[in-house]
């Protein structure tokens, strides 16, 4: 668990990078789990961001589909953010979605609600192809692991929206400065003249400036020629 830890906590540049390392690492850490994915329910629906198998992917989407299942009730339900099925062939609180785990190969299954934020919920799924995978120790662990998880996750999302201000911030400072050169203004009137569009369009002020500078770029590749 501690390996666990620090492999989750190295430097990464991108958001699937991290999840990627997060399912790896629950596959070799929690005992007893066959299958690992990732599932992240916004206010518009539920999909799998990550998978060690196509088939957690397809029994993801069979809970979505269903809208029953561990997963969805970890997800959707605070009261509800761990749930453990010992086995799918008699548990009855999903009459849809267990027999059909079931006849995947599946018969153990826990979902952990790993961060809550706003209308953006993600949920870990484990699954064994044994029953009553999930017993205290495993439990634990996956408990354990959640924790570390949600802190890798919460690192991750930081680092990508500043990144992505960041990058918002240096391709509007450059359609100013294409304003500014083109209708020979101060960089407060360009900016303005930016957001005016921005309004006028209802394109956000960061897209517009994209759009710009493309067309900016463009029409230097073309005179170049």
């Amino acid at each position: 668990m501690a390996e666990a830890a620090l492999l989750l906590n190295e430097p990464s540049e991108d958001m699937d990078t991290v999840l990627s390392r997060l399912i790896e690492a629950a596959l070799q850490t929690v005992p007893d789990v066959d299958l690992v994915s990732i599932s992240v329910a916004s206010r518009d629906a539920v999909s799998t961001k990550a998978a060690t198998d196509p088939l957690a992917r397809t029994v993801d989407q069979l809970q979505y589909d269903l809208q029953e299942g561990p997963c969805i009730d970890a997800l959707l339900d605070p009261a509800e953010s761990e749930v453990v099925v010992d086995d799918l062939t008699a548990d009855q609180r999903w009459p849809r979605y267990a027999p059909a785990a079931a006849s995947h190969g599946l018969r153990s299954q826990m979902g952990i609600a790993i961060y809550r934020e706003g209308h953006s919920v993600g949920g870990l799924n484990l699954y064994a192809a044994r029953p009553h995978a999930f017993d205290d120790e495993t439990r634990a662990a996956a408990e354990i692991f959640a924790v570390h998880a949600a802190v890798a996750l919460d690192k991750a999302r930081t680092v990508t929206s500043l990144t992505a201000a960041l990058e918002s911030r240096q391709i509007i400072g450059q359609a100013v400065g294409i304003v500014m050169h083109t209708y020979t203004v101060s960089e407060s009137a360009a900016f303005h003249y930016l957001t005016r569009v921005s309004q006028t369009t209802n394109i956000k002020l960061r897209d517009v400036a994209a759009r710009m500078v493309a067309i900016a770029n463009d029409e230097g590749t073309d005179a170049a020629r």
